[in-house]
């Protein structure tokens, strides 16, 4: 599992690096990519990657799916959600999870809790400090978000880009923030 956990780190890693030069030398002012990715469906080729990249993610969002599969519905909803707007960083991060939900047993690095012997059903409960740090981080995305669709000026595309963008962010926040109760 260690290849898989430094692949992880290492996509995590650079996919950071990604979104810093973009806000950086671009900005988000423009719905979060989401005009830059339709605008390359002029180029053939460009269409071709970026869908063949997208199946790609559609493969990996299937396993996140069946792995959470009769777990907290709104958990799978905000991965699934983050994972198709955010793309590989979301995937790295969820590779990452499982990694450590596996404790080293490959059956439960694929299957989860439906692996002989499963993952653990008892749900994950952050530290108050922790859970402080998300809870001002959901604050900080639905702040940005209300920027961002202000600056937007109306235009329904930038709107839907910071919309599609930040709402699964900040829900995937409050969930942590406000993580289920035993029982």
């Amino acid at each position: 599992m260690r290849g898989i956990r430094v692949a992880a780190w290492a996509v995590l890693l650079i996919m950071c690096g990604n979104v810093l030069n973009v806000s950086l030398n671009s900005g988000m002012g423009h719905g979060v990519g989401f005009d830059t990715f339709l605008a390359g469906m002029r180029d053939p080729w460009q269409t071709f990657i970026d869908n063949d990249l997208v199946m790609g993610l559609v493969f990996s969002l299937g396993w996140v799916i069946f792995r959470e599969r009769g777990g907290r519905g709104l958990e799978t909803a905000a991965w699934v959600w983050m994972a198709a707007w955010w793309g590989n960083i979301v995937i790295a991060v969820y590779v990452l999870r499982a990694i450590s939900q596996a404790d080293g047993d490959w059956a439960r690095f694929f299957m989860g809790r439906h692996a002989p012997g499963g993952v653990s059903a008892a749900p994950w409960r952050p530290a108050g400090a922790t859970r402080a740090l998300c809870a001002l981080g959901a604050g900080a995305a639905a702040a940005y978000l209300a920027y961002g669709l202000g600056r937007s000026g109306g235009a329904v595309v930038p709107m839907l880009g910071y919309l599609l963008g930040f709402l699964p962010v900040i829900l995937s926040l409050a969930l942590l923030a406000l993580p289920r109760r035993a029982g």
